[in-house]
């Protein structure tokens, strides 16, 4: 083999060695987020609050359902502005979901009618442990810890 052949190929070595160690090295999640654990926190407790509201017509609410939707997407757009921070623009995603059985599907259903005591409080805990998900991500991201549902009792 030639010298220049081996000194190549050491270099190219050398190259897959640093790449292969900085990918390693990548973070796998985003940092934590002061503004993104606040988002999440601010927005569960208006969303409970306009929860309260749904026993009324939609009409009656419709600025406030408008304003928070459009927080709630704008969190949304932060976390998926993050790099690194995919697993949490996907909570975000379902918690907006328009078909599904969180905050999206609660603005779609009160739109066709008022909603029931019982059924708002089901809507409270179900969507409330959505976003102690998103919240517990956000607070693993900066220090590893068991969440809590507040939304569930404590087991």
């Amino acid at each position: 083999m030639s010298s220049h052949w081996m000194a190549a190929r050491a270099r190219w070595l050398s190259v897959f060695c640093v790449v292969l160690l900085l990918a390693c090295c990548a973070p796998i999640i985003a940092d934590y987020s002061l503004d993104a654990y606040k988002n999440a926190t601010t927005l569960k407790a208006e969303t409970f609050a306009l929860i309260d509201k749904s026993g009324e017509k939609y009409i009656s609410h419709k600025a406030e359902a408008e304003t928070l939707t459009t927080k709630v997407n704008a969190a949304y757009e932060f976390a998926n502005g993050l790099a690194n921070n995919s697993l949490s623009a996907q909570q975000w995603q379902i918690m907006r979901n328009p078909n599904g059985n969180l905050y999206g599907g609660f603005i779609r259903l009160w739109q066709k009618g008022p909603l029931p005591p019982a059924f708002r409080e089901d809507l409270k805990t179900s969507i409330g442990r959505g976003y102690d998900e998103i919240i517990c991500l956000e607070i693993n991201k900066k220090d590893t810890q068991r969440c809590f549902s507040a939304a569930a009792p404590k087991t």
